[in-house]
């Protein structure tokens, strides 16, 4: 029962790590204003 737990545990971590590591990418994120309607780039604040 314990290896269970364990395994359990460990793959909810590496999924956990993996879901975070496409986050590096400095893609501008597109922004649209409901008022206007323009479209700007938001500027990345890392």
């Amino acid at each position: 029962m314990r290896k269970l737990v364990t395994l359990v545990l460990m793959t909810m971590l590496a999924l956990s790590l993996t879901a975070c590591a496409g986050m590096g990418k400095k893609e501008a994120t597109r922004v649209k204003c409901p008022a206007c309607g323009y479209e700007f780039e938001v500027p990345a604040t890392n």
